[in-house]
């Protein structure tokens, strides 16, 4: 699905999978333009996506999947659904909220067994549904991640 190399393109075609997979979405991109605060709206909660192919630099031994969130992003959605390609395949999907976003960047390092987002990975297939589950335990898993 994923075969161009144009950015642009490619978070269209993962807006247009996004809304696909979750009955009921809202493309937020087709009504309020390119740069709208959030891209999907699904049952009151903001979606901000975005979608990287693995980079390296030369320092480092293995490539990772670096998503940058804007400030405005941060301030408006409610989850962020990171889409992790590997070539043209969508291997990883993660719907990770706002709160367990780090202050920079959000660095994806191995798609098996990444310890920080683990929990959060899903398939596109089965976004609606953990959402839904992250949401019911929000509480619990805040409380967890303070140590509390």
């Amino acid at each position: 699905m994923f075969q161009t190399n144009s950015n642009h393109q490619l978070h269209k075609e993962a807006v247009d999978l996004v809304v696909a997979n979750l009955p009921g979405a809202i493309n937020m991109d087709s009504l309020a333009g390119y740069d709208a605060s959030y891209h999907v709206d699904w049952n009151g909660l903001k979606l901000v996506l975005r979608i990287s192919r693995p980079t390296r630099k030369l320092s480092q031994p293995k490539a990772k999947w670096f998503f940058t969130p804007r400030d405005n992003d941060r301030s408006k959605a409610d989850y962020f659904i990171l889409m992790c390609l590997v070539g043209s395949n969508l291997e990883a999907v993660y719907a990770v909220p706002r709160v367990f976003l780090p202050k920079v960047y959000i660095t994806i390092t191995r798609l098996n067994g990444n310890m920080r987002y683990s929990y959060f990975r899903t398939t596109i297939e089965s976004l609606g549904k953990k959402i839904m589950d992250i949401q019911a335990k929000l509480p619990q898993l805040i409380k967890i991640s303070k140590g509390g």
